[in-house]
């Protein structure tokens, strides 16, 4: 047989095996390859049809303050404000809220960063299994999976047993199970002092506070005064303009007083009131000394004993949520008070609550100094 005719003979016989081969592998291949392709896009999916993380899941933490934090960019302050808001919220320690600050400056310099270790992403740096990337990526979702755990079962800072009384690096390597467990350790000490300032240490969630969201004058008022949170007490200091030199024992401080800084917050919110706290209390109708009438932005008079009937030594401002905004005394700064009626000092000597820009016709109750 000429070798032409075998060569052609053999390249049938091999072309029908091959398309019977191919007849067989396609269809499987195909098969594999639509798998691969729904598999990646609910993948993708998953990862890119996440519910958007809440605005509200902790309103009031971050907003933007007139005081730096040394060594802190606005981001890292404001994810620092967060991190202790969402402690506070959920009754952590306060040791706690230095371990969880200590360990997103480990993990991500505190810094909401979108990259990391495969999946990690985030201010702890949590991987997939902890939730949501749209959650991982929220400072507040994220903080507070840290102190409550993932939701695939991951224990969070609140599930170790006895975390207050351990080493910061090992509370934080229980949650956070990192190849480098004693990482965290030198960051305590920054993070005790980050923590430990006052636009930090006063972060709330104002979850309660109507000022979030009605946009009302007390609303502006109050944001003005969370804004100063951290300026320097200046007597005398403080203008409807700003923070300024003060005279006396303020010489040489640019600050506020207590009644500089009701006067600058609610000049910001379009109403006007007298310098001095005894003047803003004669000249604003006054509410029942009862928390429950009172809302965000009224002002707070305290009058202690010895003073005359009609003065007040004090004036802050309510945060609408059973604290005060306010700048307390020489030497300290603008900050917040949490809950002030359980201190004996301020439950003692509250003696009027007062609501600047009130209507005449709104129902409130006319009260004097003690009243």
């Amino acid at each position: 047989m000429p070798a032409q005719v075998v060569l052609a003979a053999a390249r049938a016989v091999l072309w029908r095996r091959l398309r019977r081969i191919l007849i067989v592998l396609v269809p499987l291949v195909g098969v594999g390859l639509l798998a691969i392709v729904l598999l990646v896009a609910l993948v993708g999916g998953t990862q890119n049809e996440q519910p958007a993380p809440s605005s509200l899941a902790c309103p009031g933490a971050v907003m933007e303050s007139a005081v730096s934090i040394d060594g802190l960019s606005p981001e890292q302050a404001a994810n620092a404000r967060t991190i202790v808001a969402v402690g506070r919220e959920l009754g952590v320690p306060a040791y706690g809220w230095v371990i969880a600050v200590a360990t997103a400056m480990q993990e991500s310099s505190l810094i909401n960063t979108p990259t990391g270790d495969r999946d990690s992403v985030g201010l702890f740096q949590q991987r997939a299994a902890w939730g949501a990337t749209a959650d991982r990526m929220d400072p507040a979702t994220s903080a507070r999976m840290f102190y409550t755990g993932g939701q695939q079962g991951q224990p969070g800072l609140m599930q170790i047993d006895g975390f207050e009384r351990m080493a910061l690096s090992a509370a934080a390597q229980a949650v956070q199970r990192s190849a480098f467990p004693n990482a965290y350790a030198k960051w305590e000490g920054l993070a005790a002092q980050v923590v430990g300032d006052p636009a930090v240490l006063s972060a709330d969630c104002y979850v309660n506070a109507a000022f979030l969201r009605d946009g009302s004058a007390g609303s502006k008022a109050l944001a003005a005064a969370l804004a100063q949170v951290g300026t320097p007490y200046s007597w005398g200091g403080g203008t409807v303009s700003g923070p300024s030199l003060g005279f006396g024992s303020g010489a040489g401080v640019v600050g506020f007083d207590c009644s500089s800084l009701t006067q600058f917050a609610w000049h910001h919110a379009g109403v006007e009131l007298p310098r001095v706290a005894s003047a803003q209390a004669a000249a604003l109708p006054h509410l029942p000394l009862d928390p429950k009438t009172w809302r965000a932005g009224d002002l707070i008079f305290l009058h202690a004993p010895g003073d005359p009937p009609d003065f007040f030594h004090h004036v802050a401002m309510y945060d609408g949520q059973g604290g005060i905004v306010h700048a307390p005394r020489p030497g300290l700064t603008v900050e917040v008070v949490h809950d002030f009626l359980s201190i004996d000092f301020y439950r003692g000597e509250l003696a009027v609550v007062g609501r600047p820009g009130a209507d005449v016709g709104e129902d409130i109750e006319r009260t004097g100094a003690g009243g």
